[in-house]
């Protein structure tokens, strides 16, 4: 059986051949690198020049003009389909010999095909990321990700050129339920078929969408548009081909995690003084001081060791007095500590619907008010490793912004979630620099403001407090070096969209100021696999004002690892369904 299932790299990286799948490199013609490892979508008739905006059908073009097979399929470099398993989206971390042996192996591969076809990835509800209750059509999912004038010049194509898919079209992109990634297999007459439908209406819509003054993401329209071509035409096949086979794989995706040799942490310099006072405030309770303790020991190690800082600590009464004594004595003469609490009621109607946060998180919502009497104040989350000085962080000019923060891990991502467009910077809230004086000046209420916005917004809110400061200050935020927020999916795998690239990545890391561990895999925790997590272990050791459990000396003496899930465990996409293409 001859089978040729294309796996699009556009990058060096990991990669995977068999005689069946064989990695190709995408949009070569524009490309500076050499895959050696990869056949070109450049030679016979191709279109690999226009890559750009037609993402990984160059590979599918290329395989429809110049390859003869019995099946055709596509997968990418880090979505692979599972020829074991028929749902369920996994990471694996490497190619290893169950991989390879099993989920890809040539003999599953040829018997799947023997028993479909047509092969799509998983079929998934449709929802915004992060909210599986919030069902919608795919209609409406391309308006909120897309320009849904795009989307209809699709449609006018289809109705007036291709009338026998019109009605498919309409019921899929109509539908709640869709697959994506262009990813599937399909016998040699179907492919054939889908490729003179799907090139035919997307070499008519590219004559009619102008995407000059599309951001990088917006022009891989033709891509988009091609998610939406291909469940098409499955559910054309389907009506029109009496007893045609068509199935579902489960999807593997490949955790790119960034190697060790690549994690180089500068030299911190202590040199730099402030005459001024550096005002820092944490919110935490019990539960959380022992980690807050590693944010401020941290904190004071890297900064000049005559800096004057003041610590504002928001809190309740959950934050007992012993604690409050164990996080501020002795500590340098130059280094204050101050308690308030805070009146609970104020967010009784505000959700807490993350396992990892508590009620403290909403706290930064009020510093405004219980901080108006000074100009300034850094706000740190508890579960951070300052590493740089952080005299340069309060150096940062944001005397014209209300706010300044770092760029999210999943920004653009969470920025179409709350409807705020792609050119929108959507921050992470973990570290933020609050020009209290300015906030003040600016906002008669801001406190009645971010309520505002939760009531209107709050069947869209899934980042709590952060997406409440994102809508309220989407306006009035400068985005500051992303050093000073490391956060933890640069290390690791990441399937979110985000502002910053891989180079912006790796400065960060060189000139690290404050490593965020962010998401639910904490340095405490026994599955964490962070490659610094030894760095909050030595603070935490060192500073000594929290005895460790038995439990916690046992997580502190753990190698880093990487977790493989079990057998059947199903990443949980359906609360992000990130798009990409390449």
């Amino acid at each position: 059986m001859n089978i040729k299932i294309a796996v699009c790299h556009h990058k060096d990286g990991p990669h995977f051949k068999n005689a069946h799948i064989m990695p190709i490199h995408v949009g070569k013609a524009i490309s500076s690198i050499n895959l050696p490892y990869c056949i070109g979508d450049d030679t016979g008739d191709n279109i690999s020049h226009k890559n750009k905006s037609w993402c990984e059908l160059t590979a599918i073009y290329w395989m429809w003009k110049n390859l003869d097979a019995d099946y055709y399929g596509l997968m990418h470099y880090r979505r692979y389909l599972s020829f074991t398993r028929h749902d369920g989206y996994e990471i694996f971390h490497s190619f290893d010999d169950h991989i390879i042996n099993h989920d890809l192996s040539e003999a599953n591969i040829e018997n799947e095909c023997k028993n479909y076809d047509i092969i799509t990835s998983p079929v998934w509800n449709i929802h915004p990321a992060g909210l599986p209750e919030h069902l919608m059509n795919g209609y409406e999912l391309y308006c909120l990700d897309h320009y849904q004038k795009d989307l209809d010049i699709v449609i006018k194509i289809i109705k007036d050129d291709y009338p026998d898919f019109y009605l498919p079209f309409l019921e899929t992109i109509y539908s709640r339920q869709t697959f994506f990634f262009n990813i599937s297999i399909m016998k040699k007459y179907y492919f054939n078929e889908y490729c003179t439908f799907m090139f035919g209406v997307l070499e008519k819509a590219e004559e009619k969408i102008d995407i000059s003054s599309y951001n990088n993401y917006q022009k891989r329209v033709l891509g988009f548009l091609a998610e939406r071509l291909t469940n098409a035409y499955v559910m054309y096949a389907r009506k029109k081909y009496k007893g045609i086979r068509i199935g579902t794989k489960g999807i593997l995706a490949l955790a790119e995690s960034l190697p060790a040799s690549e994690i180089k942490l500068p030299v911190t310099s202590k040199d730099l003084l402030l005459e001024e006072t550096i005002h820092v405030c944490l919110s935490f309770d019990d539960n959380y001081a022992a980690h807050a303790d590693v944010t401020i020991t941290s904190l004071l190690k890297n900064a000049h060791r005559n800096q004057k800082v003041s610590f504002h600590i928001l809190c309740d009464e959950k934050l007992s007095e012993q604690s409050r004594i164990s996080i501020s004595e002795n500590r340098s003469s130059h280094v204050n500590f101050y308690f308030y609490d805070v009146d609970v009621t104020l967010f009784s109607s505000l959700p807490l619907n993350r396992n990892h946060i508590s009620i403290n998180t909403y706290y930064r919502l009020v510093i405004h008010n219980l901080l108006r009497h000074i100009d300034k104040v850094i706000y740190i989350d508890s579960d951070t490793v300052v590493f740089g000085n952080i005299a340069e962080l309060w150096q940062e000019d944001i005397n014209d912004y209300t706010v300044g923060a770092c760029l999210d891990e999943g920004g653009l991502l969470q920025s179409r979630r709350l409807t705020l467009g792609d050119t929108n910077d959507y921050f992470n809230a973990g570290i933020m620099v609050f020009n209290i004086k300015k906030l003040n000046e600016d906002y008669n209420d801001v406190f009645k403001e971010y309520m505002e916005n939760y009531y209107i917004y709050n069947d869209r809110i899934v980042l709590q407090d952060q997406d409440i400061l994102n809508l309220t200050f989407k306006d009035n935020a400068k985005i500051i070096p992303l050093r000073w927020n490391v956060n933890s999916r640069i290390f690791t795998f990441n399937e979110l969209d985000r502002k910053y690239n891989k180079q912006d990545e790796l400065n960060a890391i060189s000139n690290c100021g404050i490593i965020h561990f962010t998401d639910v895999r904490k340095p405490w925790k026994k599955n964490c696999n962070h490659p610094l997590k030894d760095l909050y272990w030595a603070i935490r050791k060192e500073s000594n004002r929290f005895e460790l459990s038995l439990k916690s000396k046992q997580i502190s003496e753990q190698p880093v690892y990487h977790s493989k899930p079990k057998s059947g465990m199903k990443y949980k996409i359906k609360k992000l369904f990130k798009k990409e293409h390449i």
